[in-house]
């Protein structure tokens, strides 16, 4: 049945459908048309109130979808210098959560932006990044907030944020700064900044950011890190308004790092962190070197614990670095590598309040390989690595500063190891400064390092051992203080069975022999305290040949032949005992200096100064040498007995000669000789015999008998009238006997010829000492042309010198 009221409802239905969709085209019509046009007009209007430029190609609203795209966007300030670039944005919202009042994307995806951040000065103002001199002119043209207004909390959240192909530029001329990142891209999804009850305290949702080929520059620096591809992912978990958790995952090529962050509301953060299979190589850019190193290979593992708390932080964990492998560029064997480096549980403590703390419970390296090398300078490798000092003489005045400079505060960095352990390692040592160079490997070495730390007054016990130079042995042990190593120490080394040939550089170098053969034993100890440094170093050579001489040789060249001739005992055994002493302070000291001077005076005075160098080894003393009495040929009775004794050993040595040199001292020995020659007149006249090898004693002149032999002996030196005058005008006692023998030593006449013969008559008298009780040496003794000397407190030096038939 037809009815007038339907056909009334359908026109007022088609009327409101109508007037909706021309609505609803006039809208799509007026966002099409009209309204890009004058949103572009109020952003370019907007960029000229805050004095930058913004402009953009094309913008493109699709309402019904909530879609908007932009293209070309471009951002720079008033000098045309460009802050962003964007190629093309995408953002889509949700109506259902604007109807909720909540901002709620269902993507956002921005292609192509390109980013930069410069810290840019002139002359006119402080330098300041662009960035914050473009939101600080943002802030100029806001309205100022109203501090009784309730602010409300937004809820904003998002499906889908990506950035695609994103670069970025970060300069800063001051610290030398300029890096770019390019082709990096971006991807968050499920974010929001409200927990999962409504709560805005937050943010939570999931990332993953694509960093492409990293490469960048360390501020202030030259030094590069670079990896291949590296991607971060993880999540950020709002749970509550007590607690925020972010996972931050790393991939770096084919490692890992594993992370999870807990912030908690009173601001502290625990974390903890897994790394797998990271490559070393990227991180030895961060080393303070001079030369260029590189890494073949070495990966790190580790588990460690964050905890950030009250300005306190707090690293705990385990770390592991496999298969290492470093090279110095330009050399044919590797700095350092190892099989397993471990340190097993490490604790490192870094406060506001105090000091850095590290402790290791246990350190350790497994098959380590080393390679030290002392350059043509006289410089190590480690020491050109690591020094700051860019020449060779600025290190030398840069070292003996740090020498002569004694700690006077504590130190900020607090370091305990209960145990370092090297197992089955290697070192191979150079000295490029010998010629040739000189090279010796210690292999299977193992070392122990117990309680090592850098407190005051605190030393760790070692124990070390290997193979050295494939037959012989080495072991040490004792106490350093690693606070400062060279000051305070107690170590004990022992080398066994060494192959004499392998020190040939060194003796070549120094002595100007090669050694064809023989072996080598040495016990060292070395004491340090404070500084004043001891050693002991005992030295036992068995069977050594000395090959020939070096050609040429420019340095001082060492009696080897003769010293071994010497010291060489019935069972070809050299045995010697060389002290040194120092003060490690000093900017000239040496240790390995101090060994080799004192080696080289044994060797030398071997030769000339024989009772120096073999009193000891003989037991015989003289480190003043023998010294005839002044005035005199007689010896004392010890140096008579070191003479007698020397000729035993020479008896023993039947290849050796000795050149016996008589001395005389020009002045006193004229005085002496004087004196005895008139004490022998008064003990003639007094008719007491004086053998010839027997000192002349003074005369006892309180003695009748003596006075008048004195007389007898003034008589015929001086004369009879003169005697009589000093018996007129003295009177009798002992001051007129003191001037009459005073009166009778300046009478008598010594010429050079009587001091000559003196030295003649001493160098005779040692002759016939040293063959006493072996005849035979007066053969291989000749006395050579006789010298001047200064005397000393001991008397007259003897001058001896041995030689090789």
């Amino acid at each position: 049945m037809f009815s007038f009221k339907n056909i009334k409802l359908q026109l007022w239905a088609l009327r409101i459908s109508g007037a909706f969709c021309i609505a609803v085209f006039l809208f799509w019509a007026s966002c099409h048309l009209f309204i890009p046009g004058a949103i572009k007009g109020l952003v370019e209007g907007y960029g000229k109130k805050i004095g930058y430029q913004i402009s953009y190609q094309d913008l493109s609203i699709s309402p019904l979808r909530l879609r908007i795209e932009l293209d070309g966007l471009r951002l720079t300030d008033q000098n045309q210098n460009q802050l962003l670039t964007l190629k093309k944005s995408v953002v889509m919202l949700k109506w259902s959560s604007l109807m909720m009042g909540e901002i709620s994307f269902d993507k956002l995806v921005f292609d192509s932006p390109s980013l930069s951040l410069i810290k840019a000065s002139s002359k006119s103002k402080v330098a300041e990044w662009n960035w914050r001199e473009f939101m600080a002119a943002v802030n100029t043209i806001l309205p100022a907030e109203d501090p009784a207004q309730m602010k409300k909390s937004l809820r904003i959240s998002a499906d889908e944020f990506k950035i695609v192909s994103g670069s970025l530029l970060v300069s800063d001329p001051a610290s030398q700064l300029e890096e770019e990142f390019k082709n990096f891209s971006i991807e968050l999804f499920d974010i929001a900044n409200f927990d999962k009850v409504g709560e805005v305290n937050g943010l939570r949702g999931q990332y993953g950011i694509n960093l492409g080929a990293l490469h960048f520059t360390l501020p202030g620096s030259s030094k590069k890190i670079a990896f291949k591809q590296a991607t971060v992912k993880g999540s950020l978990d709002n749970s509550g308004p007590q607690a925020l958790g972010a996972k931050i995952n790393f991939e770096l090529d084919e490692g890992f790092i594993r992370t999870q962050w807990d912030i908690k509301n009173d601001k502290s953060i625990v974390a903890k962190v897994q790394i797998e299979n990271i490559s070393i190589e990227p991180l030895f850019a961060l080393l303070p070197v001079n030369k260029h190193l590189y890494v073949k290979s070495g990966v790190l593992h580790s588990d460690m614990t964050i905890d950030i708390k009250g300005g306190e932080t707090l690293m705990s964990g385990d770390l592991r670095i496999f298969d290492l492998d470093v090279w110095e560029l330009g050399q044919k064997q590797a700095l350092l590598s190892w099989k397993t480096g471990e340190i097993n549980h490490f604790s490192f403590l870094s406060s506001n309040a105090s000091a850095y703390k590290l402790t290791v419970d246990e350190l350790l390296v497994a098959q380590p390989v080393m390679r030290f090398e002392i350059d043509e300078n006289g410089f190590s490798n480690f020491r050109r690595l690591f020094s700051k000092a860019a020449t060779i003489d600025s290190i030398e005045k840069v070292d003996h500063a740090s020498l002569d400079k004694k700690p006077t505060t504590e130190s900020l960095f607090h370091f305990d190891m209960a145990v370092l352990r090297l197992r089955n390692g290697e070192v191979s040592f150079s000295d490029l400064a010998m010629r040739p160079h000189f090279n010796l490997d210690l292999k299977r070495f193992n070392a122990s390092f117990l309680r090592v730390s850098n407190a005051p007054e605190k030393s760790a016990a070692i124990d070390l051992d290997g193979v050295v130079a494939q037959k012989g042995s080495m072991h040490a042990k004792g106490q350093i203080a690693f606070d400062d190593p060279r000051r305070n120490n107690n170590v004990t080394m022992t080398f066994r069975n060494l192959p004499l040939n392998v020190l040939n550089p060194p003796a070549m170098t120094f002595a100007g022999y090669q050694i064809t053969g023989g072996r080598l034993n040495l016990n060292l100890n070395y004491q340090a305290k404070d500084g004043d440094l001891k050693g002991s170093n005992q030295i036992v050579i068995k069977k050594v040949e000395l090959g020939e001489e070096v050609p040429d040789f420019q340095g001082k060249k060492l009696p080897l032949g003769l010293a071994i001739a010497l010291l060489e005992d019935a069972d070809d055994t050299i045995d010697i005992t060389i002290n040194i002493a120092g003060n490690v302070d000093s900017p000239e000291f040496s240790a390995s200096g101090l060994i080799w001077q004192a080696i080289s005076n044994v060797l030398t005075n071997v030769a000339t100064a024989p009772f120096r160098a073999l009193g000891a080894l003989l037991g015989i003393g003289g480190n003043d040498g023998v010294n005839a009495i002044l005035g005199e040929a007689v010896y004392l009775p010890a140096d008579q007995d070191r003479l007698e004794k020397f000729g035993d050993f020479l008896a023993k040595k039947p290849h050796v000669t000795l050149e016996l040199v008589g001395t005389y001292d020009p002045a006193q020995d004229k005085e002496a000789l004087a004196r005895a020659i008139a004490d022998l007149a008064i003990w003639k006249a007094a008719g007491v015999f004086v053998a010839s090898n027997d000192g002349v004693p003074p005369p006892n002149l309180s003695d009748p008998k003596n006075q008048e032999a004195l007389r007898t002996a003034y008589v015929q030196y001086v004369g009879r009238i003169k005697l009589g005058q000093r018996l007129i005008s003295l009177s009798d006692g002992e001051a007129r006997n003191a001037q009459l023998r005073a009166d009778l030593i300046a009478s008598i006449p010594v010429t050079e010829s009587d001091l000559k013969a003196l030295a003649v008559k001493r160098a005779k008298s040692a002759s016939e000492l040293i063959a006493k009780n072996n005849p035979s040496l007066a053969s291989r003794i000749v006395l050579g042309d006789v010298k001047q000397v200064s005397a000393s407190k001991e008397g007259v030096p003897l001058q001896v010198e041995l030689r090789i038939k």
